[in-house]
């Protein structure tokens, strides 16, 4: 028999450690869905015991710059990077089935001084973090989707290749 999964609210020692993204979906007023960063994103979400944070999505397939140098790179190629990569640190607690994000350096110098609070719920080995975002029409949803890696030195793209490889 097979013990079914539930969905709880973590606790902090839940969230200690590293998460591999899975995926980041927009549910809009409409029922309709996005995928900002497409289906071959990437990122990492990192807590640590002592209350440090840092989350990193990137677009797959982001073109190289044309120089070595991003600062040479044309004004174009790097609003393209700005607009495939999303990022920021800084220090975190939880609170009523919340994680509040204390934004310290963001990639977004908007972010930098605000709280980020996420509704934080975990399934399994599954954790997402999710928002309401208020719209012109009502409130769309972000919700970004975290796993833990199977083991501590293997991503989630490498245990993928595994599989195929068997």
């Amino acid at each position: 028999m097979v013990k079914a999964k539930r969905t709880r609210h973590p606790q902090a020692t839940d969230l200690i450690g590293r998460w591999e993204y899975l995926r980041w979906e927009i549910v809009y007023p409409d029922g309709s869905v996005t995928h900002p960063f497409g289906d071959a994103a990437s990122g990492s979400l990192l807590y640590t015991a002592d209350g440090g944070m840092s989350a990193n999505v990137m677009a797959g397939a982001r073109p190289l710059l044309s120089k070595a140098n991003p600062r040479a790179a044309t004004v174009p190629e790097r609003a393209r990077a700005f607009d495939s990569y999303f990022g920021y640190a800084g220090r975190w607690h939880l609170e009523d089935g919340q994680v509040a994000h204390e934004v310290t350096v963001a990639l977004n110098p908007a972010l930098v001084g605000s709280v980020q609070w996420r509704k934080a719920t975990l399934r399994g080995r599954t954790l997402t973090l999710s928002v309401e975002e208020p719209v012109a029409d009502g409130l769309r949803v972000h919700s970004l989707v975290w796993q833990r890696p199977r083991r501590a030195t293997e991503s989630r793209r490498t245990a993928q290749r595994r599989k195929v490889t068997r």
